[in-house]
């Protein structure tokens, strides 16, 4: 039996998550906004679906188009999708999608967990394509959901209460994703790896989720599960998505050089297309990780990381100390990869292997006197000998040379081309905190070349954000979308 390595553990755990859903629901806090009104039971041919720029649930009308014996591929009324476009996209999943994903973030039996998990039995992925609501309305808003997991489709289906009677969610009770056709499966807007590359990155998430119960541990903070997904989509193309790469280099913004980044994930709300600076860099920072790594890490290093105990840093961090043993440390670990930033193709610990990386990822010191970090944030300034701040607080500097293979942080005034100024806190939720730049505005003449003023690429969309990302923003129209987090049991290994 192919998934004879899970399968015997799980009848029971899903029977008794299935209870406690159907009678603890006061347990859960939700905070989707409240429709209307109820809406009606589903027929055979519904399901619910997440109006993202709503935060409220409608039904979708769908027609079967596909079934083989790894999915069922369903497609909104009117979407213009044929039998053979739904068989393209199944052979898709069957061949590069679901092994990829699996190989590097599961193993044998995950997938068929989940279906256990959501009442199948089946052992069959439901896949909806459906023009997901949210907002797509280019010029004005280019930014889109090309596809989404939503946890709670693990429920039995129908409406969820909270003790107050609210209505919070609606299941399909199905392990399923969601995946746009428009502008997602329109050819002439959205190159079609780019979809395929979502799919694979939705079911890490899923993977994630039915791990997350297995392992009876909580959700992953958001970071971590976007860096694994973003990963996904990496083993998807295999090659480096070259719009997270070129964000990333060319900071359209200029809010990445202020220091912004994945660890406080969306801080920026008042600048809205900040989130990509999220996914660019928690995209390199996975990336890098994983190049650091030899050959036999590299078959592990994610999987160790979804299958941790921790839910946070930690994660990370256990997995890092088997490449190298300081990067138990969070400081020491988040430290490196700013060096990597400055000196990409340094052999010790720049991005190894991988020359496309080595030549595109740049960084650009600021002239600041001081600036603002938020946990996990850094920045970078010419350095200059009349630097003489202590660390303080969760503040630390390091002077970082290219060509050098150590990363001075003994004391003031730090030895390199540049000075990295950075928030070491690896608690993500705290405030920010004050650091020191040298306000030196020109670059020393034996600095390495930066990236300069002028833009080569064009940002023009459409572009991908998750789901959660876009109903966050939505301030006016309720908070933030919360997944649900059951209290999980715990299977034997």
């Amino acid at each position: 039996m192919k998934n004879s390595k899970i399968r015997p553990l799980v009848i029971l755990l899903a029977v008794m998550l299935f209870l406690l859903a159907s009678s603890c629901n006061t347990q859960f806090s939700f905070n989707s906004t409240q429709n209307d009104k109820e809406l009606d039971p589903l027929k055979e041919n519904q399901f619910y679906a997440l109006n993202v720029a709503s935060n409220k649930f409608y039904i979708v009308t769908a027609e079967e188009l596909y079934e083989n014996d790894t999915c069922v591929i369903w497609a909104e009324e009117g979407s213009g999708i044929t039998p053979e476009e739904a068989e393209i996209i199944a052979n898709e999943y069957d061949t590069k999608i679901r092994p990829r994903t699996v190989d590097n973030f599961g193993k044998d039996g995950i997938l068929e967990f989940a279906n256990w998990l959501a009442g199948r039995n089946d052992d069959k992925l439901t896949i909806l394509l459906l023009d997901i609501q949210d907002g797509y309305d280019p010029p004005e808003n280019s930014s889109f959901v090309a596809g989404y997991f939503f946890a709670n489709d693990f429920y039995p289906k129908g409406p969820h209460r909270n003790n107050v009677g609210r209505v919070t969610f609606y299941s399909n009770s199905r392990d399923m994703i969601y995946i746009d056709t428009n502008p997602g499966l329109d050819s002439d807007k959205v190159p079609r790896e780019d979809v395929y590359a979502t799919f694979a990155h939705e079911l890490q998430h899923l993977i994630n989720f039915a791990t997350s119960v297995l392992q009876g541990r909580g959700y992953m903070d958001t970071w971590v599960d976007e860096g694994l997904s973003s990963q996904a989509e990496y083993f998807y193309l295999e090659k480096n998505p070259a719009v997270k790469c070129q964000w990333f280099s060319e900071d359209p913004i200029k809010t990445i050089e202020k220091g912004n980044n994945f660890f406080v994930w969306d801080n920026h709300k008042n600048e809205p297309m900040a989130i990509l600076d999220e996914y660019a860099t928690v995209y390199l920072f996975f990336r890098w990780l994983y190049l650091q790594a030899d050959e036999q890490q590299q078959k592990r290093i994610f999987y160790d990381i979804i299958t941790s105990e921790y839910s946070d840093y930690e994660a990370v961090t256990s997995a890092a100390e088997s490449i190298n043993s300081d990067w138990e440390d969070w400081e020491t670990l988040l430290r490196t990869w700013f060096a990597a930033n400055y000196a990409p193709a340094n052999h010790d610990y720049g991005y190894k292997g991988d020359t496309y990386l080595q030549g595109i990822v740049k960084v650009k010191p600021i002239g600041n006197i001081s600036i603002s970090l938020y946990p996990g944030e850094g920045v970078y300034s010419f350095n200059s000998n009349s630097f003489n701040h202590l660390p303080t607080g969760n503040i630390r500097y390091a002077g970082i040379d290219a060509n050098s293979s150590t990363i001075d942080i003994s004391a003031p005034p730090y030895a390199g081309t540049v000075l990295l100024t950075f928030n070491a806190n690896s608690n993500n939720r705290e405030n920010s905190e004050t650091g020191y730049l040298t306000g030196v505005n020109s670059s020393p003449s034996n600095a390495r070349s930066i990236a300069g003023e002028t833009q080569t690429w064009q940002f023009t969309g459409p572009y991908i954000l998750d789901a959660r990302d876009v109903l966050g923003r939505n301030q006016e129209t309720g908070p933030p979308f919360v997944f649900l987090r059951p209290n999980m049991i715990k299977a034997e290994n």
